[in-house]
């Protein structure tokens, strides 16, 4: 062997270690970083410069909101007597709820916040004084008032409706149905724009009838819904949607209940819309229907139980139990499950003697998105 001839020996059974910093910035955003909680990405920013841009980037939080909003435990948030606070979704009323007070925006007290709607982590609010409403996350505490000096964005309880949904670009926008100077009158806030524009609508003095009562919108699949609730004996419920790539406004098919059906509320299941209706006499029972295309399908009902109050209350369906929690006005919170029976399908849940509450999950999602 010549002298100068080096001998490399290579150890086959080393072990390169692999550290995070060697993953694709892509794959470490996508597959991994979107699936935390929102809290724990507000950690993980202040890890080095360039994850504070890439989990403050527009894409990053968008794309993690879809994830978590699909995947992660709900939170529930509550104005109660002199506080706020949140706390986890549970459906067994023996267990400890452990909440979190937190500040309400703006310095507010208590007893002048209405909570109106809740969509990917922002929460809709008003001020019962003012009638001012506001776009704001309880995680981040960020807010923004979307009311304007042209009296755009001002909500009344009894008259109103709003609908939070994303517009084609992505664009967060806020749905305002006002029935003012008799008439009904549409209009929409961008986020991005900061700005108020009115929509069309159909048959504007029709719709503002004194016995009508808009339900809050629902965002499904490019379309607000509005259940509209006719408050006179053998008139029914009407249903609207307002595409959001289109701005129209249009009657939509609704299920072929009766005219002995009362309330209504909608609810989205597995990215499935589904609607709960309350019958009343002479047969009181509870359905559930399952919107197919253009048309309903009866998929559950459960016969001779007093139904409850639906009209103005919001469902949402739990994805980690199966369940639906109905929030009340009041604050009060019931349970609707579909694998029990008779009056054990639905009963309250807790009650935090609260005015307001609603249902959200938490998410890193700005009200100027």
């Amino acid at each position: 062997m010549n002298p100068s001839t080096k001998i490399v020996r290579i150890n086959v059974n080393a072990r390169r270690t692999t550290s995070i910093d060697d993953l694709p910035t892509d794959i470490l955003s996508s597959e991994i970083l979107v699936r935390l909680p929102a809290k724990c990405i507000g950690v993980y920013r202040t890890v080095s410069k360039q994850w504070f841009l890439l989990l403050s980037s527009k894409n990053f939080i968008l794309r993690h909101c879809r994830h978590i909003s699909t995947s992660y435990k709900q939170m529930f948030f509550s104005v109660a007597l002199f506080q706020s606070s949140v706390f986890p979704v549970t459906f067994d009323p023996s267990d400890y709820l452990p909440k979190t007070l937190i500040p309400l925006p703006t310095n507010t007290y208590w007893y002048d916040v209405r909570v109106l709607t809740s969509f990917d982590g922002l929460v809709c609010l008003s001020f019962r004084g003012t009638q001012k409403m506001i776009l704001w996350n309880p995680l981040t505490h960020a807010t923004k008032f979307v009311s304007s000096t042209l009296s755009r964005g001002r909500f009344k309880q009894k008259t109103d409706a709003v609908g939070l949904y994303v517009s084609p670009s992505n664009e967060y926008m806020l749905l305002h149905a006002k029935r003012r100077n008799g008439s009904m009158k549409l209009y929409k806030y961008s986020s991005r724009c900061d700005s108020w524009r009115k929509m069309g609508f159909v048959d504007e003095r029709k719709y503002h009838n004194y016995k009508m009562s808009w339900s809050n919108g629902t965002f499904f699949q490019g379309v607000v819904y509005f259940i509209v609730k006719v408050d006179a004996a053998g008139m029914g419920n009407y249903l609207f949607g307002f595409h959001v790539d289109s701005d129209e406004l249009k009657p939509k098919p609704k299920p072929a209940t009766t005219k002995h059906d009362g309330d209504g509320s909608l609810v989205v299941v597995r990215n499935q819309l589904h609607m709960f209706v309350a019958n009343s006499l002479p047969n009181w029972s509870l359905h559930l229907w399952r919107m197919d295309g253009e048309n309903w399908t009866k998929i559950w009902v459960r016969q001779n139980i007093l139904p409850p109050s639906l009209f103005g209350r919001t469902i949402t369906y739990v994805v980690s139990t199966g369940k639906f929690l109905v929030v009340s006005r009041s604050g009060t919170v019931f349970q609707i499950d579909t694998t029990k029976n008779g009056i054990e399908c639905y009963h309250p849940v807790f009650s935090e003697s609260s005015i307001q509450g609603a249902v959200y999950t938490e998410t890193l999602m700005s009200p100027d998105f």
